[in-house]
């Protein structure tokens, strides 16, 4: 197994096994075989760190199929509680999706990317396969444009001069300037729409959650269907959000 680090000082063996489980998160599952093509190495070597995660409870293999484990769920659910945003707004979504009978959620920034924290749905949410958890372009959804907005002029530009700006939809945003424009924006009116900009027929609005020191917490918002989500819908969303917010924000903070 390679054990050598390159020189900025990362160790192969660790970068491998990483490019492993995301190829197999990517692909859902994989033969040997199909793995070893997918990374270019030799089926002997893709063996040997087969093995190894599966001796660790790792990844499992189901006829010949090799998959990421169910190990991850406790990995996430920790990581999850630690974080006192997290609890503070799992009630509050719960209300907020049976209020609006749509998805209520909650994002944080980390690593560059919008992560889901949480999610409740309510009996008319749009129903798809976006897990909790899930990192995405933080310029796709309103809960990313609205944490991006609010971040501090330093990380958002650091965030922006790292990651590119691909594509989802024709109103995906994937102009710089024309993000920052609309950073002002969210700022100014306190609020972040998302039209149709990751999946088309989707429209999303979030508000910010912030600190008694303006500090940005994370995002909460709701995700419906263009035909219910019009501007004075969404207009009654922002201020029952903002009240939302302001209960996360307590509970989070006192």
């Amino acid at each position: 197994m390679e054990q050598q680090s390159d020189s900025g000082g990362s160790i192969k063996a660790v970068q491998r096994t990483f490019e492993i489980i995301e190829t197999l998160r990517i692909h859902g599952s994989l033969t040997l075989t199909e793995l070893a093509d997918a990374l270019s190495i030799p089926t002997s070597t893709a063996h040997v760190y087969l093995q190894t995660l599966e001796q660790e409870g790792i990844i499992v293999r189901d006829d010949r199929r090799y998959r990421n484990g169910l190990k991850f769920l406790e990995y996430g659910g920790e990581a999850r509680q630690q974080l006192d945003l997290y609890g503070s707004s799992r009630q509050v979504l719960s209300e907020l999706a049976t209020q609006t009978g749509e998805r209520a959620s909650v994002g944080v920034e980390e690593n560059g990317k919008r992560v889901l924290l949480a999610l409740s749905d309510g009996p008319n949410a749009v129903s798809d396969n976006i897990p909790v958890g899930e990192f995405t372009e933080m310029h796709w959804t309103s809960l990313g444009k609205c944490i991006l907005a609010y971040l501090p002029s330093d990380r958002r530009e650091e965030i922006l001069a790292e990651n590119p700006l691909p594509r989802a939809t024709d109103e995906t945003i994937t102009d710089e300037g024309a993000l920052r424009q609309e950073c002002e924006r969210i700022r100014s009116q306190g609020y972040a729409i998302e039209n149709e900009e990751r999946r088309e027929g989707i429209r999303s609005v979030s508000v910010p959650i912030l600190t008694p020191e303006e500090e940005i917490l994370g995002a909460i918002g709701v995700t419906g269907p263009t035909n219910r989500f019009e501007v004075e819908t969404m207009s009654r969303y922002v201020s029952l959000l903002e009240e939302k917010a302001n209960i996360v924000k307590l509970q989070t903070v006192y």
